[in-house]
């Protein structure tokens, strides 16, 4: 199975969203986790230095984070900003979107 984790609210729950990524990783069937950061979250996330390092060491070739440049845009912040693992989209609803479109389970936190 593929999924799509929707990360919007300005008050990111790092430990929720590491669990759902660990307990997904777990599942013999998982193919790809995606994790779509948008919306307020995108500042969040850059306050969370520790969510920042957790998310990276918990890449594979499976776990895969987008951000949100509309987001980026509106809360003025540069490329440079944003984590270098995480791909940059140019909005994160749309490629909600596409990959539940490709068949990815959606889960909102």
């Amino acid at each position: 199975m593929k999924y799509v984790i929707q990360v919007a609210n300005g008050t990111i729950m790092p430990g929720l969203l590491m669990n759902v990524i660990k307990n997904l990783s777990a599942i013999a069937e998982t193919e790809e986790i995606n994790v779509v950061i948008f919306g307020p979250a995108v500042v969040s996330l850059l306050h969370h230095s520790q969510l920042k390092e957790q998310l990276r060491g918990v890449l594979t070739n499976r776990v895969n984070i987008f951000v949100c440049r509309n987001a980026m845009n509106m809360f003025e912040l540069k490329d440079g900003d944003i984590p270098d693992y995480a791909k940059i989209v140019p909005a994160g609803v749309e490629k909600i979107a596409k990959l539940s479109k490709e068949g990815c389970v959606y889960i909102a936190l």
